[in-house]
């Protein structure tokens, strides 16, 4: 179960930290405004990201794309993903092998070429990302395993999310209203925001539909929901009671979440609201691993 469920993590950070470095590199190549090296716009994606507090923009991509020193660079991270499903080969199908083990074989060849090949590599793992869920779901029985995968999948996508959204406490003063299209083309939210709300992004409509919407499959919410029906699926419990502290914490998240909106964020500020947030997250998933890894 930790195997599965890490790999299916492991996939969805990669593919979460790609897409965000293949956007916001489209976006500085867009500026024309000229930016001091100091307040150069790479490093709030690495405090944002939790990764560290990298200066130069050069240094910044070689650490969140092809550095082995970081455990959470895209290249670490399908490294990993592979390594937990190999350790799990009997429990996934074998096109989900295949795929997963030969993207890792494909990058290390791409490590060996041009040092600044991030977009080619970046580009490579998010269309892998998008093969391996489709590969997922159509040749994977609905079992526990799974369900198990599926966790993995939706923890590191509500977590990701909400560490987006709070990017703009991270960058210069003046400069975080621009950021919001940046976070939407990140999500693949930007078409979804001008359905629901047809004019430009700012704060509240940004936050409202990353965190709060029900249907769109990247928001918290949406992710929560899933979490929580994944573990009662698992246990076998009733949906609205619960078995264990995972499926306890799962549901209050998910009801918290089902009745806030952007006033419970305007009481404590976006920041806070979102430390909030990844708090439970991260409850979640230390009582999914003492529930059903220890």
């Amino acid at each position: 179960a930790e195997s599965l469920f890490w790999m299916s993590r492991y996939v969805e950070r990669a593919d979460s930290l790609a897409r965000l470095v293949l956007v916001h590199q489209s976006d500085l190549l867009d500026t024309t405004t000229a930016m001091d090296e100091d307040i150069y716009h790479w490093h709030p994606l690495l405090a944002a990201t939790s990764m560290g507090d990298e200066k130069s923009p050069e240094s910044v991509q070689e650490y969140m794309v092809r550095s082995k020193e970081n455990p959470d660079s895209v290249v670490n991270c399908i490294y990993q993903a592979r390594e937990n499903g190999r350790a799990v080969r009997d429990q996934i199908s074998d096109a989900t092998w295949f795929e997963l083990n030969g993207l890792w074989h494909d990058l290390k060849m791409m490590l060996k070429e041009d040092a600044s090949n991030f977009e080619e590599i970046c580009t490579l793992v998010n269309r892998f990302s998008l093969m391996f869920r489709g590969i997922v779901k159509v040749s994977h029985a609905r079992t526990e395993s799974w369900a198990v995968i599926q966790l993995g999948e939706y923890l590191e996508r509500a977590d990701k999310t909400s560490r987006l959204v709070d990017l703009p406490n991270f960058l210069p003063e003046g400069e975080e209203s621009s950021t919001w299209n940046t976070i939407l083309r990140t999500c693949n939210a930007l078409a979804e925001h001008r359905q629901n709300y047809q004019g430009e992004a700012d704060a509240a409509s940004a936050s409202t539909l990353l965190l709060f919407s029900p249907s769109f499959p990247r928001s918290v919410r949406f992710c929560a929901k899933q979490i929580d029906d994944l573990l009662h699926m698992v246990s076998g419990t009733s949906s609205g009671s619960y078995l264990d502290e995972a499926e306890r914490a799962a549901g209050a998240l998910l009801a918290r979440l089902n009745f806030s909106g952007v006033e419970d964020i305007g009481l404590l500020g976006l920041h806070d609201y979102i430390d909030t947030l990844q708090y439970e997250l991260n409850e979640i998933g230390t009582a999914i691993a003492m529930r059903y890894f220890a």
